[in-house]
């Protein structure tokens, strides 16, 4: 009874410690590295993955607390705690398995649970709005099931249907999370069928199981449905981000990944911790199946899952909770190897080894602390300020860059962008967007322009411009005729009715130096606002150099070395 109350308490604290943890992280503006999930989440963009997210996180906007996405970003909060207590319980249940102590395991257990949480992948990821923290939860549930239920299985006599609508979900939620998922849970059910020998009517018995694997899709049915009606194609929206939303992050090696946010440290003590749990035959199927979880997570990497710097892919955080469980078998071997040493003092040098265990999540807190500090909100703020702020009222924003426009949509689905300004995607395959521009009459001849040609014709934005301010993103493809009209404003430029001189171009540049020189300050260290202030000043520099005008040229070249002083290709 008292080890029960023990493993309450410990699943408690490894419920409630990251979740606060993440609490205090969360911004009243969301950073930019989650633009994508900002747009799905609070703009409810049509995508059919991750539909969970929209559920979640789009109940606890009607709380009255704080901002839209502050509100939203709370999902990430509870779906954190839950995953404490998931890795908990797979973690005790292994340790239970390899050496059953009353005290020591469940210590060792929150310990290596905490491990991953609080570290900084996990917090950036669990602060944000529409984070991958969901994703991580579900690839790790059909093994916390598995755990939960001892030696039963998906193919056992026993089973319990959860695990199978686990899977479900997993699979339904982003096609790596159920790859993941799927790696854990069937090597501990083949390697627990092969040293139970249960074998027997496995296929009979797994079908019916089916239904509930099959119920576990239903949010991806209904998202699929979703963006099915409304006009978009079902095969282009499930090749979108199907293996997650990177933003300005990289997929590919994990070995960056590895090294800065796993550690040398963690990953020696999950080798020796899988050594150790491979001798101990009822310990060999969790153990069995978290390396392979740790393997298809990290491996996911190379199939498109981002693996940082400003995107954790949920392969990737499952994949570090499953070393912090391997991990867990070596911390707690160590402890009671030395506790049993015939030497004097074994109990107290036990004691300062586990000390040292309790300083190893303490340490990744204090960086997950400094890295999410780093993301603070003051930026994407300073970044909407100058680039929305300085517009004309009623102004209509061109802006040819997919990326760039859903930098604006999120703002917008923040309430940072002001309502009379017309946003308009001025790229291809872009015919959902213009969808709450159609019944704006003086926008007709502009998107003929677009469709047939890919680009804004000279008469169509002068005849616009004529009627309402408008402020482009200038792409290099545009061509001369529309590069004379422009007059910087902000980080866009303003496109005149008629041809500008450079003059007026000089005199502009003069008006936004002292706010551009502001930005600088605030965007630096956070790549994806360099990223996003950058294009629109290259665009700006592209459009210069057809200008003709050096000076006005050389200007605009320094104003991009500024704000980004690395060498460019």
């Amino acid at each position: 009874m008292g080890g029960q109350r023990i493993d309450t308490a410990m699943a408690v604290l490894c419920a409630l410690a990251p979740a606060c943890l993440a609490a205090s992280h969360i911004a009243n503006v969301p950073d930019a590295a989650h633009d994508t999930a900002v747009v799905r989440v609070l703009a409810l963009a049509e995508q059919p993955w991750r539909a969970l997210d929209v559920g979640i996180d789009g109940l606890l906007t009607m709380l009255p607390l704080g901002t839209r996405a502050a509100r939203a970003a709370l999902g990430g909060v509870l779906v954190t705690a839950a995953a404490g207590v998931a890795l908990y319980t797979v973690i005790r249940r292994l340790l239970a398995e390899c050496a059953e102590t009353r005290r020591l395991g469940p210590l060792v257990a929150a310990l290596a649970t905490a491990l991953p949480l609080v570290g900084a992948p996990w917090q950036i990821e669990a602060s944000s709005v529409g984070g991958s923290v969901t994703g991580a939860l579900l690839a790790l549930l059909p093994l916390a099931f598995a755990a939960r239920d001892g030696s039963s299985s998906l193919l056992s006599p026993h089973s319990p249907t959860p695990a199978a609508f686990a899977l479900g979900l997993a699979t339904g939620y982003e096609p790596l999370v159920g790859f993941c998922a799927a790696c854990g849970y069937f090597t501990f059910v083949l390697t627990n069928n092969l040293l139970h020998d249960t074998s027997r009517g496995a296929l009979a018995r797994a079908g019916a199981l089916v239904p509930s694997f099959v119920l576990g899709l239903a949010p991806f049915a209904v998202a699929l449905g979703r963006t099915r009606g409304s006009g978009v194609s079902v095969a282009a929206a499930l090749a979108v981000a199907w293996s997650g939303e990177r933003g300005a992050s990289h997929a590919g090696s994990p070995l960056p990944f590895v090294r800065l946010d796993v550690g040398l440290v963690l990953v020696s003590l999950a080798l020796v911790g899988t050594a150790l749990a491979m001798f101990v035959g009822r310990a060999r199927p969790l153990a069995s199946a978290l390396a392979a979880l740790a393997i298809g997570g990290f491996g996911a990497g190379w199939l498109g899952a981002p693996v940082g710097p400003t995107r954790f892919g949920a392969p990737l955080l499952a994949g570090l909770a499953a070393v912090a469980g391997l991990a867990a078998v070596a911390m707690q071997a160590t402890v009671r190897a030395v506790a049993r040493a015939h030497v004097p003092m074994a109990r107290t040098s036990a004691s300062m080894i586990l000390l040292l265990e309790v300083v190893m999540p303490v340490d990744r807190a204090d960086d997950a602390i400094a890295r999410t500090a780093r993301r603070r909100s003051s930026a994407a703020a300073d970044w909407s300020d100058a680039t929305w702020g300085a517009l004309p009222p009623h102004t209509a924003v061109l802006l040819p860059d997919p990326r760039l426009y859903e930098r604006a949509r999120a703002d917008e689905a923040c309430d940072a962008l002001r309502p009379d300004l017309a946003l308009i995607p001025a790229y291809p395959h872009a015919a959902t967007a213009w969808r709450n521009l159609a019944a704006d009459e003086s926008l007709v001849p502009l998107r003929r322009d677009l469709q047939l040609s890919d680009a804004p014709g000279e008469e169509s934005l002068s005849s616009l411009a004529v009627h309402r301010a408008v402020a482009v993103a200038f792409a290099s493809q545009w061509g001369r005729p529309l590069a004379r009209h422009l007059v910087p404003l902000s980080l866009l430029d303003r496109f005149e009715p008629e041809p500008r001189g450079a003059s007026d171009r000089r005199r502009a540049l003069d008006g936004v130096a002292p706010a551009f020189e502001r930005l600088t300050r605030a965007v630096a260290g956070d790549p994806e606002l360099v990223m996003a202030a950058g294009w629109l000043l290259r665009a700006r520099e592209s459009g210069m150099a057809l200008d003709g005008d050096k000076d006005v040229l050389a200007r605009a070249q320094a104003d991009v070395e500024a704000l980004d002083p690395a060498p460019r290709r």
